[in-house]
């Protein structure tokens, strides 16, 4: 039995992105394969466009099976509309760890999420800033015109 990584980019607007990844879970079951890694990578953007698309839903497999029945996985890419890319690769090992695309966007996400929760944090306090001057400003105001009477 030889090992396999597939990877295939989905288009992210259509709704059927995880049952076909389950499909491919259940075809290499079916074929008597053996999977060591599967992940669901997420949306990432693409290196250029496809069919006028710039993002694209990523998955990844490390399988081991038979030559042959790898037919079967490769008819069910050719055959799927909105598979954009697939790739298979005949690997030397197992790879059983999370890969780095995966960690990488791990990564991408966890960075945009602090960087949006500074930015809360910076219009929060510049709220609270502009409320104090106002707060500021109507007592210099109430001040001047008790001065005045």
């Amino acid at each position: 039995m030889n090992h396999y990584e597939i990877v295939f980019v989905v288009d992210p607007q259509l709704d059927k992105e995880a049952k076909l990844f389950n499909k491919c879970l259940n075809t290499v079951t079916s074929i008597k394969g053996i999977t060591h890694r599967s992940e669901d990578i997420g949306i990432r953007k693409l290196a250029y466009p496809i069919n006028d698309k710039n993002s694209g839903h990523y998955f990844l497999l490390n399988i081991e099976c038979n030559s042959e029945s790898l037919k079967d996985i490769e008819s069910l890419f050719k055959f799927e509309e909105s598979i954009m890319r697939s790739s298979i690769v005949k690997k030397k090992r197992a790879e059983t760890e999370p890969s780095s695309l995966f960690t990488q966007t791990q990564n991408v996400q966890k960075s945009s999420e602090m960087i949006d929760q500074t930015a809360e944090v910076k219009k929060t306090n510049e709220s609270k800033n502009n409320s104090k001057e106002e707060t500021n400003a109507s007592s210099e105001l109430e001040s001047s015109e008790s001065d005045k009477e």
